[in-house]
């Protein structure tokens, strides 16, 4: 049986590491441009940033292998449920977004986070949802 909750975690947990790996990249970019101090501090910059780069790449292979897992059971939702689960677990976007987004209250996205959770667990077995176990705060 698959585990659904820790896939779909996975997907969101990679897509926010991701995020910040490149907020951090693009910091050390800014000060590689300001370097001009010595040719070996730049250098090392350079360095970094090139290990940096590699892991990116690396944990963003993962996150596609994670997301396209994660498709793979959110694909059996439709409508709002799907765009839930969707923006939540593939999209890593919180709950307060979702419901601007989607235009509805944040107790709407939950209920449709709840049902839609429901119905993949039942369907693909793993963990049922629990109501903060995931990060909701609703």
């Amino acid at each position: 049986m698959a585990d659904v909750m820790g896939t779909l975690q996975r997907a969101r947990t990679l897509e926010l590491e991701v995020r910040m790996q490149l907020e951090h990249i693009e910091m050390i970019h800014r000060i590689a441009k300001r370097v001009r101090e010595s040719s070996n501090y730049a250098l090392e910059t350079a360095e970094k940033l090139a290990r940096l780069e590699k892991q990116l790449n690396d944990t963003v292979d993962e996150m596609c292998d994670a997301k396209r897992e994660a498709l793979r059971f959110v694909s059996f939702l439709s409508g709002e449920e799907r765009s839930i689960v969707e923006g939540y677990y593939i999209l890593a976007k919180n709950w307060d977004q979702l419901a601007l987004d989607l235009y509805m209250s944040e107790r709407r996205v939950y209920l449709l986070r709840k049902s839609g959770l429901a119905k993949l667990v039942d369907r693909y077995g793993g963990g049922a949802p629990a109501g903060s176990a995931d990060g909701a705060r609703i």
